[in-house]
C-alpha cells in the first residue's frame, strides 16, 4: 500500500463520492430505458452512431433528394460559357 503523502491526499479529495452526481430530475440516470440509463460508454458509443448515422442520411437526402444547389449553379454557369479550346 502507499504512504498517504500530501499528494496522494489531495488526489483523494478530488473523487466525488456523491450519490446524487447526475442529479434529480430528468438528468438522473434510471434503469427505465434511454440513452441516459446505460452505462457511459455504451451510451456515448450509442450516441454518437445515432449522430453519425442522422448525418449521413441528412446529407444523402441533401445530395439526392435536393440535388447540390452548389454544383448545380457551377454547371449552369459552364452551360451558359462554355471553355474555350
Amino acid at each position: 500500500m502507499l504512504r498517504p503523502t500530501p499528494f496522494l491526499r489531495e488526489a483523494a479529495k478530488l473523487v466525488n463520492r456523491n450519490p446524487y452526481l447526475f442529479g434529480p430530475g430528468p438528468v438522473a440516470r434510471r434503469p427505465d430505458g434511454g440513452i441516459g440509463a446505460m452505462p457511459p460508454l455504451k451510451g456515448l458509443v450509442t450516441c454518437a452512431m445515432q449522430g453519425l448515422s442522422f448525418g449521413l442520411v441528412g446529407g444523402l437526402i441533401y445530395k439526392f433528394g435536393i440535388g447540390d444547389p452548389g454544383v448545380q449553379m457551377i454547371e449552369d454557369y459552364y452551360k451558359e460559357n462554355p471553355p474555350r479550346k
